[in-house]
């Protein structure tokens, strides 16, 4: 097969969205899918604004004019002890949209094959990363049953979560197996607030719910790791948490075919996002729990910043990649810290993270700012570590406080403990995430112009780090 200037491993969301990203630069595209069928898939239907916005930008707007999503105006918190809701409007009036995985992801990939630059092999899956190196790489991918050899300057791993071109690549990866997802569809009209997304927290289990078509909603419910439908099925009890209307419907579900979608639910952060001349995006890049609906809105970005940084180092594609490290890097930190954070708080059944939720619920109704700041975080606006942090020690201090004894509760004081304890993973993410950029800005400030230098015979490396 011909070189091609650009391979992309995946055609789902991450795939299509930086196929059009590069192919706008006038690359030649070779995108690689595997051809599963997404209509069997649990993931990507929840779209945040800033998405839609990246969509449009990357010329994908008949697709989401064509779609027959629903509008989500924002979250819709549903606290189970106290009973209260708080709404979490997104910033501006901006709207999001969502609508079932295939609806979306057929669409997108049928448009970017239609693409000026870009070839689409489906039914194709890279089997070997033969050589990869800044000059570029040389792979090994099957079609059709034929195995075929392509080289190409950039290689983009954009294959999901599970990400066999990642482990080609010999990328290492930090990973958490965290819960089961269960998937269902129900009637939409018992949501109690059809254009939001719904969260069901602190209750003996944590739900997801949205509309994804007209008269439909999707039901997703967290199940400890083991679990089944019939583990819904046998303790009914476990969804006491959601209203009435919307608990009957999810039982009448389980007892009617199809049967439930079920995924599993992880934490997982690759060391890097980038060697030789091979970028990870999207959820190869990083992938968290799904109850913040980040995961396409986050690879979307990802594109963008992709093909930014290759608009400005065209000829020189490990800088390029450098630069796409830097601008999404700390977000992909945040963004699975984020999620990581929430979902103990939402789910944990200790007295500490009650107290949490207790924190989190005085924040957001008695802080406007506060509780912008977390819709901001949460719709993948503001990808800031340092605001995450901040954020997570309001929601502490407010859940402190609630601690203060009385005469009716003197002993909540021993919620203290696992509260404060909790504050540690944010800080060390937060940290860590701190010196990964200090890393990156010695390597870009100092050691690449002293070794510069040093080819160029004007400094010896050892002595000028010596007299830094």
């Amino acid at each position: 097969m011909r070189d091609v200037d650009v391979v992309i491993a995946g055609g789902g969301p991450a795939g299509c969205a930086t196929a059009a990203a590069l192919a706008d630069l006038g690359l030649s595209v070779l995108l690689v899918d595997a051809g599963v069928d997404r209509h069997k898939q649990l993931s990507g239907e929840l779209l945040h604004p800033a998405g839609v916005r990246d969509l449009r930008g990357l010329g994908f707007g008949d697709v989401v004019d064509a779609w027959k999503a629903r509008p989500v105006r924002g979250f819709a918190v549903v606290f189970s002890s106290p009973a209260r809701t708080v709404l979490l409007p997104y910033g501006h009036g901006a709207t999001g949209l969502s609508l079932e995985h295939a609806t979306l992801t057929i669409p997108l990939l049928e448009a970017v094959a239609r693409r000026p630059g870009v070839t689409l092999l489906a039914r194709a899956r890279v089997t070997a990363v033969e050589h990869n190196d800044e000059r570029g790489v040389r792979l090994r991918f099957s079609h059709e049953g034929v195995d075929q050899t392509v080289r190409a300057r950039l290689l983009v791993a954009a294959d999901g979560r599970a990400s066999p071109v990642r482990r080609m690549l010999g990328i290492a990866e930090h990973f958490t197996r965290i819960s089961t997802m269960l998937g269902l569809t129900v009637d939409s009209a018992c949501l109690p607030y059809p254009d939001h997304g719904h969260q069901f927290v602190g209750g003996p289990l944590y739900a997801l719910a949205y509309a994804i078509e007209p008269g439909v909603a999707r039901v997703m419910v967290d199940l400890p790791l083991g679990s089944t439908a019939d583990t819904l099925k046998e303790r009914p009890e476990l969804l006491r948490t959601l209203p009435p209307a919307l608990r009957s419907e999810v039982r009448r579900a389980l007892e009617q075919p199809p049967a439930p979608r079920m995924a599993s639910n992880d934490d997982r952060l690759s060391a890097t996002v980038r060697v030789g001349s091979a970028v990870l995006v999207g959820d190869a890049a990083s992938c968290c729990h799904p109850l913040t609906g980040s995961g396409m809105a986050s690879c979307f970005h990802d594109a963008r910043a992709l093909q930014d940084a290759l608009r400005q180092h065209p000829e020189d594609v490990p800088r390029a990649l450098e630069s796409y490290e830097r601008a999404r890097r700390p977000a992909q930190r945040t963004r699975v810290a984020l999620a990581s954070a929430l979902y103990d708080a939402c789910s944990g059944q200790d007295e500490g993270m009650g107290a949490l939720r207790q924190g989190l619920l005085h924040y957001w109704e008695h802080s406007p700012r506060g509780a912008s700041a977390s819709m901001a975080l949460l719709a993948s606006e503001d990808s800031r570590m340092r605001v995450m942090a901040r954020e997570y020690l309001c929601v502490v201090g407010h859940a402190l406080v609630g601690l203060r004894p009385s005469r009716r509760q003197p002993v909540r004081l021993r919620a203290a403990v696992p509260l404060l304890r909790s504050v540690g993973p944010p800080l060390r993410d937060a940290v860590a995430s701190t010196v990964e950029q200090m890393g990156n800005w010695w390597h870009r400030r100092v050691r690449r112009p002293v070794y510069t230098l040093a080819r160029s015979g004007r400094a010896l490396p050892r002595r000028a780090f010596a007299s830094s």
